[in-house]
């Protein structure tokens, strides 16, 4: 889960795939084999590529209910209850990337009425509020977003994951930009700079690209930074997610330059010019440690940006 925050999505496979397939010749957990598929989901939706990413999480959502309830509960929802939510989530969170508002908000209405009556910990409850605000967003309600985010802000306590804390300023400062607060710069820029020194490039990146949109006599700066992050990303990507990338209409190819090894000819045939109209802002499962992992990757020299 750290090393997905940080983008290092091939890294992360490694460490998921033994628990969504099972390993020597045992099989797999089905609560643990949920969440990996769950959280290879969100890896797939930060890249654009919402499809494969509904083809997980529809099996993720499979395998728990297959597996029923039993389990202890966790307060930080690593039961199966979470596990539950998270792929109905993630099955809302498809739709709308792929444009079906109607079925993103019919999906995200049953998480919620599933939910009613149950315990949840702060993540499940933070993720409905989350998607919410997304949904709202993506319907041109940017009031409803901003009360949304609201909400799901003061969900959140200070021992609560990092991540998720900076995640739910970026959806607080994307609802208020989208309102042309003067309050998003401020929150925004505060977002990029904690993303940036932590090595959270998946949040880095959209982050940047909505301070380029509040801060315009800025722009090059935040788009250059913008860029740098998302070629991070790209460049730390499996094989299969390299062969979705190229088809996803969310990556805008002006943010990569010819000389980065994503930006070749075939992508730039590929990635459409035109910038997404929302940002990602789906999250993926708690780090709570993540400012202790975020030194991850540093020991090695590579030919990315300097994060």
């Amino acid at each position: 889960m750290a090393l997905g925050g940080q983008g290092l999505y091939a890294a992360a496979v490694t460490a998921l795939a033994p628990l969504l397939h099972g390993h020597n010749g045992r099989g797999s957990d089905p609560l643990f084999a949920s969440l990996a598929a769950s959280t290879l989901a969100s890896h797939h939706r930060q890249l654009g590529c919402h499809g494969p990413a509904r083809d997980l999480d529809a099996r993720a959502l499979a395998l728990i209910l297959g597996a029923g309830s039993s389990g202890r509960a966790d307060p930080d929802d690593v039961d199966a209850a979470g596990a539950e939510l998270d792929a109905r989530l993630g099955l809302a969170a498809d739709e709308l990337g792929l444009g079906r508002l109607a079925l993103a908000r019919q999906l995200h209405g049953r998480a919620e009425e599933a939910f009613r009556d149950r315990p949840l910990g702060w993540r499940g409850r933070l993720r409905l509020r989350w998607v919410a605000a997304e949904l709202a967003l993506a319907a041109g309600e940017p009031e409803r977003a901003l009360n949304e985010a609201q909400k799901g802000f003061h969900l959140l306590s200070p021992p609560d994951s990092l991540r998720h804390h900076l995640k739910s300023e970026l959806v607080l400062g994307v609802a208020l930009n989208t309102l042309g607060s003067s309050e998003a710069a401020p929150l925004l820029q505060k977002v990029v700079d904690r993303t940036w020194t932590l090595r959270l490039a998946p949040l880095a990146w959209p982050s940047a690209l909505v301070l380029a949109t509040a801060l315009p006599a800025e722009q090059d700066h935040w788009h250059e930074l913008a860029r740098r992050a998302l070629s991070h990303v790209i460049g730390r990507s499996g094989a299969a997610q390299w062969r979705l990338i190229p088809g996803s209409p969310w990556l805008p190819s002006w943010l990569l330059r010819s000389s980065d090894r994503s930006a070749t000819k075939e992508w730039s045939n590929f990635l459409t010019d035109k910038a997404p109209d929302r940002v990602k802002v789906r999250p993926a499962a708690s780090d709570r440690d993540v400012e202790r992992h975020s030194a991850v990757g540093r020991g090695s020299r590579d030919d990315g940006p300097d994060l």
